[in-house]
């Protein structure tokens, strides 16, 4: 009775993060990518052809910014008063919240933090040089 059971074959699974990287990034076919991976080549087809960039993902990127500037646009000139009116104290202050720190954003405010620690990262760093290549006394 159990001379019919066949052992259970071992299924590889598509690795989608490296075959995506993969295939964009090196170039690499999807017979290559399934070598790589040990798995039929319809296998890294059928689990990575819906994550791969398409021509108008390509033209969107292309062009973020200024589609979405221009859907900051509709969406600002649709909202009115009564609008305002309407949302609740949390949607109201997290909207404003939301508003500065993208204002911050424009204004090249937000990273200054950032920038200082970087600077002082690179006076550290500076330093050290100075007195690794100074001689000794």
């Amino acid at each position: 009775m159990t001379d019919n059971i066949k052992p259970a074959r071992k299924v590889n699974r598509v690795n989608k993060p490296q075959a995506v990287k993969l295939r964009t990034e090196n170039g690499l076919t999807y017979k290559e990518i399934a070598t790589i991976q040990g798995v039929d080549q319809a296998a890294i087809h059928r689990a990575i052809k819906h994550l791969l960039p398409t021509e108008s993902t390509k033209v969107f990127i292309n062009n973020r910014g200024d589609i979405l500037a221009r859907f900051q646009e509709r969406i600002l000139s649709s909202v009115n008063d009564d609008d305002i009116k309407k949302a609740s104290l949390l949607q109201k202050a997290a909207t404003m919240g939301i508003a500065y720190d993208k204002e911050r954003l424009e204004r090249n405010l937000s990273s200054f933090n950032v920038d200082t620690i970087v600077h002082s990262i690179e006076q550290i760093r500076q330093l050290r040089a100075e007195r690794d290549t100074k001689p000794e006394d």
